[in-house]
């Protein structure tokens, strides 16, 4: 893509003063439509090391309204080999009306890291760098990226000019990779450039090319096509990403299922107790390798995933873990796309996130109760797959729990709980509505559970209707994983 651009392009004299106050006031009159449409913007800033980036971010924002942006940069972000490789990016997710300015993005991480065919290389993949923008652009994200583009001539000059470039040369920031490229081999970052924008110019999130050896010249290209395309997406409206056809197939992961599987109270306690050691144990280890885990799950209404819960977590250090009941989305949280409040919550590394109920909502409830589109759930099967790909490859454990209990059971505990003053703050008039969708909300699970179980991120179906049993599955399940994890190098 680089050879169609040429970087030596620059402003007839006399027309930057000019051009630059007009397009000063349409930037900011754009910036005021998009925050009162609610649409989320992401502008992000690559290119050569001496394209004065900073120069050009900085006149921006004297033409932008500060209430409304963020200038954000990944030069701190160099060693991400332990964490999920978005993760930085979804907790910086701008909200809906709000923009981002990324002074160096996912994009540098990417080729810092390029041939050292380490994790972070493949964390950074082309292809989880197109799905992360594709699944933020199919929910009305604006995603805009510039590549400042120098010749070899006008670098070698910027390279060497103190004022332009002593603040990088003095960073504690300044990493092996940008001493190579100061002592410049032009060729090599030009194909690593090029190779770089032709796999992920998509057309969801196309690149910008810019003439960039006159900054003049720059940041009035950039102004006029920030401009420009916002007017387009705002014009264009929301718009909703196709529905993909489906093709009439009959999930089944749940009928082969026995709900009630034997275990008496002596055997229960007994087991507890050591699965509860083994547990405390294991929980050292892990943190001491550094070693975190994400623990979702999801079943019937009274299926018994509090309980199951509480006796997981009844043999951990509180100090290392920590429990997030998923409800509906907050108002803060619905300023986000649907996967932002679980990458928020994380856990930190050598500690565990265990989610009461998940992200899988969005292929349950939020489906058949309509709060989501048919494009958006539909799409979600992908998406969330991806997700708990990018966790796995950043080292983490994952693992899924559905608490299964038959028709009967559940009635037998909805009734009990309405019976029991201490227990009747459980039972709701929505646990009954949706006790009357059960055979949709089961043809719903049945297809979330089929095409979401990956090997590193697996479904595990608990039998549910004996209390004691499920408890233990669930404890010996997830010391199974974690002895598995420990076992690897």
């Amino acid at each position: 893509m680089l050879e169609k651009v040429s970087p030596e392009k620059k402003l007839p004299k006399g027309e930057y003063g000019p051009k630059l106050e007009e397009l000063g006031l349409q930037l900011g009159e754009v910036q005021r439509r998009a925050r009162e449409e609610k649409r989320p913007i992401i502008i992000l800033f690559e290119g050569w090391r001496g394209a004065k980036r900073s120069e050009i971010i900085n006149t921006l924002m004297q033409n932008m309204d500060a209430r409304g942006f963020d200038v954000l940069s990944t030069m701190e972000l160099i060693d991400v080999t332990d964490r999920p490789a978005f993760e930085f990016f979804w907790k910086n997710l701008p909200g809906k009306g709000e923009i981002r300015v990324y002074h160096r993005s996912w994009y540098y991480l990417r080729n810092v890291h390029e041939g050292q065919r380490n994790k972070a290389a493949k964390m950074f993949g082309y292809n989880h760098i197109n799905a992360f923008e594709k699944v933020l652009t199919d929910d009305n994200y604006i995603i805009l990226k510039y590549f400042l583009h120098l010749s070899e001539d006008e670098q070698k000059k910027n390279m060497t000019d103190e004022d332009t470039f002593g603040f990088a040369i003095r960073s504690k920031h300044l990493t092996e990779y940008g001493r190579n490229e100061q002592r410049a081999d032009y060729k090599k970052f030009y194909e690593q450039y090029d190779k770089m924008l032709t796999n992920t110019d998509t057309n969801n999130a196309p690149w910008h090319v810019i003439a960039a050896d006159s900054t003049k010249n720059a940041t009035i290209e950039i102004m006029e096509s920030i401009i420009e395309n916002l007017t387009a997406k705002l014009d264009a409206g929301k718009v909703d990403a196709p529905v993909e056809a489906r093709t009439a197939v009959k999930y089944d992961a749940l009928s082969k299922i026995v709900p009630y599987q034997e275990m008496t109270k002596e055997e229960y306690k007994e087991k507890l107790s050591k699965y509860q050691k083994k547990l405390t144990k294991l929980q050292v280890e892990m943190y001491k390798r550094g070693i975190s885990a994400v623990i979702g799950f999801e079943g019937w209404d009274a299926g018994g995933k509090g309980g199951a819960i509480r006796r997981l977590t009844s043999g951990l250090d509180p100090l290392g873990y920590q429990v997030f009941p998923v409800a509906s989305p907050t108002a803060v949280e619905n300023n986000y796309n649907y996967q932002w409040r679980f990458w928020i919550h994380l856990p930190r590394t050598g500690e565990i996130s265990i989610f009461d109920r998940t992200w899988y909502g969005r292929l349950m409830v939020e489906r058949l109760e309509g709060f989501a589109k048919p494009n958006e759930w539909a799409r979600a099967y992908d998406e969330i797959k991806e997700m708990e790909k990018q966790w796995v490859d950043s080292g983490m454990v994952v693992c899924k729990f559905w608490l299964q209990i038959d028709k009967d059971e559940q009635l037998a505990r909805f009734t009990e709980r309405q019976n029991t003053p201490n227990k009747q703050w459980k039972i709701t008039d929505e646990d009954w509505r949706n006790r009357d969708k059960w055979e949709a909300y089961e043809e719903a699970v049945n297809e979330m559970l089929v095409r979401t179980d990956m090997e590193d991120a697996p479904w595990v179906i608990v039998e549910g209707n004996n209390k004691y049993y499920a408890r233990l599955k669930v404890m010996k399940t997830v010391i199974d994983l974690f002895e598995k994890r420990l076992a690897q190098k």
